[in-house]
């Protein structure tokens, strides 16, 4: 029996969104599929929250939380209004707030922003998913997307000063986006250098900064992917410890929320950003949260390997190595950190 299509999948848990039970006859009809097919995917169902009754009939109890523009909307308004309001002058930056737009299945959050931009559209911009079939993380990498599970976001953001500007921008983002997480789902976040958030040590999100220029304008794409709940059948084709906020002790969180509150950060940071740059306070803000910090670490890339110990950022956001020969800084680039692993 084959599986649900994404588009099926999202609209089965479309239709039990209100946590009222529906018989598997009318969800299928929805869904386009058969019973027998419907039936035939419980298992993965029930990683979604879905639960079978006594008379046959599926719910979700307490519903499905799907993304919402509207509600996405209205907490970015408030966020940033607290923002306006705060006591600390240092603070009080508002971000300008983005359009916002939710979509269903897509190829790519970042592809569509970049559709956008190439097309002319406005900027800020954020676009968010339930679900990719080609998402994609740094070096290429595919990025494990299913369906009404996790954060998929693309902020759109203007460079006033070009791309010569953009230095230590993924950092800024990083900050940005931990700091969002910690606001609604009280886990402690750890930053990866260049682009990874941890909770637990383990994965829990990436970051993909892209940069387009069309004609004189610059503008960058914030690709961010945040584990939520990852079901349990789709885990198996991640590479790498995972972790999503569930298992970290943020299970009861409202994606809609917590969006809302990435966008918020983001549009607040970036706005610190055009104006300052990667500046002191931005660059010690990254290294209270650097797990990696007088820990012994392996740098790896075409060029060979660089071994010693690890000594933060430097003003670009470039990582610091201290080696017996001494001291050398690697870019993003192509280049991936690891602890170094004991004799």
């Amino acid at each position: 029996m084959s599986a649900l299509t994404p588009e099926q999948l999202l609209l089965t848990l479309g239709r039990l969104a209100t946590g009222e039970p529906v018989a598997v006859e009318a969800l299928a009809e929805h869904a386009g599929v058969s019973p027998e097919a419907l039936s035939a995917m419980l298992p993965k169902l029930v990683d979604h929250g879905v639960r079978q009754r006594r008379d046959g009939s599926l719910r979700v109890p307490g519903g499905v939380c799907l993304l919402d523009a509207a509600r996405i909307s209205a907490a970015v308004d408030s966020t940033l209004a607290d923002t306006r309001d705060g006591d600390d002058l240092d603070t009080r930056i508002p971000g300008r707030k983005p359009d916002i737009q939710v979509f269903g299945i897509v190829g790519s959050t970042n592809d569509l922003a970049r559709a956008r931009v190439e097309a002319g559209g406005s900027s800020p911009a954020a676009i968010l998913a339930e679900a990719q079939t080609a998402g994609r993380g740094r070096r290429g990498r595919a990025w494990t997307s299913p369906v009404a599970a996790n954060i998929y976001l693309s902020q759109v953001e203007a460079l006033d000063g070009g791309l010569e500007g953009a230095a230590g921008l993924s950092l800024a983002v990083g900050v940005a986006v931990a700091d969002a997480l910690e606001a609604v789902a009280a886990v402690p976040i750890a930053l990866k250098w260049p682009n990874d958030l941890l909770a637990r040590g383990r994965k829990l999100g990436g970051i993909l900064v892209e940069l387009v220029t069309v004609g004189s304008a610059s503008h960058a794409i914030l690709g961010i992917g945040i584990n939520v709940r990852v079901p349990a059948y789709t885990s198996t084709g991640i590479d790498q410890a995972w972790i999503d906020l569930a298992q970290a002790g943020g299970g009861g969180v409202d994606r809609n929320l917590l969006a809302a509150s990435i966008i918020a950060q983001l549009s607040t940071e970036l706005t610190r950003f055009r104006r300052q740059g990667f500046d002191a306070n931005l660059r010690q803000r990254w290294q209270a949260r650097d797990p990696f910090l007088d820990r012994r670490v392996v740098a790896r890339s075409e060029q060979g390997e660089v071994r010693g110990w690890g000594r933060g950022i430097d003003e670009r956001g470039e990582f610091v190595i201290e080696t017996a020969s001494g001291t050398v800084t690697v870019g993003a680039g192509e280049v991936s950190l690891r602890l170094e692993e004991p004799a």
